[in-house]
């Protein structure tokens, strides 16, 4: 998953995305959250970054944001440069900005 953010920060923003300000991206989230396997067990949001890509597993928090199980999203993120992470964390921190839009999925 980092690596397709740290794409998408490169085509937003160029080479600002490092030493510039933040940059913000459109996540989309699914329904339901999925077992992963990060520091630990843990459970990881499903995101993509247009509606036509495969879901991946977002290992990160979003501040401000509290997924509900089986509610899809649209969101605007905030994503930054982390300036000095720990050894074992992300590179980038991310903030919501706003919820664009909120599904009720039902199952």
């Amino acid at each position: 998953m980092r690596p397709l953010l740290l794409a998408a920060l490169l085509a937003l923003g160029g080479c600002s995305a490092f030493g510039g300000g933040p940059e913000i991206i459109t996540l989309y989230v699914a329904a339901d959250a999925v077992p992963c396997v990060g520091e630990g067990y843990q459970t990881c949001l499903q995101v993509r970054e247009t509606p036509e890509a495969a879901w991946e597993r977002f290992y990160d928090d979003i501040a401000g944001f509290t997924h509900e199980p089986g509610v899809a999203y649209v969101l605007r993120v905030e994503v930054r440069e982390v300036a000095d992470p720990p050894a074992d964390g992300s590179s980038l921190a991310y903030r919501l900005v706003e919820i664009l839009q909120r599904s009720p999925v039902e199952g």
